[in-house]
Parts: structure tokens; sequence; C-alpha cells
């Protein structure tokens, strides 16, 4: 398959473009330069330098985004990339007749429940007297918590996916409508270890487990819409990656309890 990855200079693109290229054809598009042979530097708020990229594409994968989310980052930092560049992307797989979309979201969407117990004692470290099989995992349906701007604007990616898979051909109604999967993505650190807080011990996502996982999103055929959360195989949950791994027949090899604060990056 022709396969299109924007943001393909950053740390997820910079490791599933070549683990993808084995069996697919892979293409880039981003703000930045990239040594990726099929690559094109190009601005995705332009909407007039998307068509030629887009063209003969089967499958788009979104990561192209603003990914900081600290509460001082604001619309002027996230408007551009994370709102306008991603309104684009689904008017251009739309125009080029691009199906499967598999769209970047966080976490950080569902990230108010984080304050809520048992989820917080679990990111605060606090788990003595609490059985990590026990936990009620929190649901891609469940109402959206942003604990951020950018979780918002992960929100917002989100409901752009449900409507080209239900209003968005209401203009050509004999084509078959998009295909979506948003991935609610947990941590994926440069470095490919957890990080030191207790929240790693939950959203950590290996580098070779979310190869994994994107690879099955995208051979993974008749999907329509569909949210789900991606993390490696970690003992303490709080959002239902299990439901991703059976709606994927894939299963993740890592786990954070494996390497949690036993290297440092």
């Amino acid at each position: 398959m022709n396969i299109l990855i924007t943001g393909i200079t950053g740390t997820i693109g910079s490791f599933l473009a070549p683990d993808l290229a084995g069996d697919h054809d892979v293409y880039g598009i981003d703000l930045l330069p990239s040594d990726w042979p099929n690559s094109t530097q190009a601005d995705l708020c332009d909407p007039d330098a998307l068509p030629p990229v887009f063209e003969n594409i089967e499958v788009v994968i979104h990561l192209a985004a603003d990914p900081r989310h600290e509460v001082e980052i604001g619309w002027d930092e996230l408007t551009n990339p994370n709102l306008i560049a991603t309104a684009r992307m689904y008017d251009a797989a739309h125009d080029a007749g691009v199906r499967p979309v598999i769209f970047a979201s966080s976490m950080h969407t569902m990230g108010g429940y984080e304050f809520d117990e048992p989820y917080l004692s679990i990111v605060s470290g606090r788990l003595d007297g609490l059985d990590p099989a026990s936990i009620p995992l929190v649901k891609g349906d469940d109402p959206g918590r942003p604990d951020s701007r950018y979780g918002a604007t992960k929100i917002f990616g989100e409901s752009l996916g449900r409507y080209y898979t239900e209003g968005g051909n209401i203009d050509r109604p004999d084509e078959r409508p998009m295909e979506v999967i948003c991935v609610r993505l947990g941590t994926l650190p440069p470095w490919n270890r957890p990080g030191s807080g207790y929240r790693s011990l939950v959203s950590w996502f290996s580098h070779r487990d979310a190869a994994g996982f994107f690879r099955a999103c995208v051979e993974r055929p008749n999907i329509n819409y569909e949210i789900i959360y991606g993390a490696s195989n970690n003992k303490w949950k709080i959002y239902d990656t299990p439901y991703a791994w059976e709606l994927l027949d894939f299963m993740p090899v890592d786990s954070a309890d494996d390497h949690w604060r036993k290297e440092s990056p």
C-alpha cells in the first residue's frame, strides 16, 4: 500500500517509516526537511500544497502536531499545527479518496480522569492496596475529559474523523465513506525507556510495540470509526488498551515494569 506519514521527522515517524517500508511504499510530509527519500517538505496548513502529496495515497498516518501539553502552551502555539493542519489533512485525504486515516490522538484527551480515584493514586505512586487487575478501565467512548489545550485539540481531530466517516460523503453519496482509527497514544520518549514518574507505568509505549501497533492499524480491514488506546502491555492500566489489542489482533511484547527506573536516558 501507499502510506503517507505526516510529521515523518518526529520521534514516531522516524522509527515507523522504516518499519513499514519493508512491506509498503512509505511517503512523508513535514515542515522540516527529511532524509526519507519519498518525503515532501511542506506546510499542512497550505491547502494548495497538499493535492500532489496525497495523490495515489491509500493510507494516511497523521502524526504531525505540536506535542506540548503544559498549561502555559496556548492557542498561539497549537492552532496551526494541531487544529488547522489536522483539518487540512482530513480535507486533502477526503478529496484524494483516501479511506483509512489513522489519527494520532493522545491519552491527554482523557487526562481529567487521572484526577479521580483510583487513577490519581496510580499516577501518584500510591500503589499499596491496589489490585491492577481490578482497576476499572477508561473506555474509548467515555466522555472526553482533556487535561490541557493540547488534549482538547486532539478531541477536535477525533471529532473530524467522526464527521468524515458519517457525514463527510454527503456530497459524494456513491463513494465509500472514509475509515478512521483514532489512536490515543501513551508516552513514547525518544530514548525508548519509561520516564522516572509513576505515570510512565501506565502510559509507556515502546518503539517496537508502537511500530507493530500502527502496522496492525494499517493492515486491519473493515473498520468504520474507532477510538482506541495505544500503550505497551503495562501492569498498571488506566485506559482500555486490551480492547485495541483484541480489535487489531495484536499483542505488545514490552512492559514498563521491566524497564522503569532501570535505565536513565
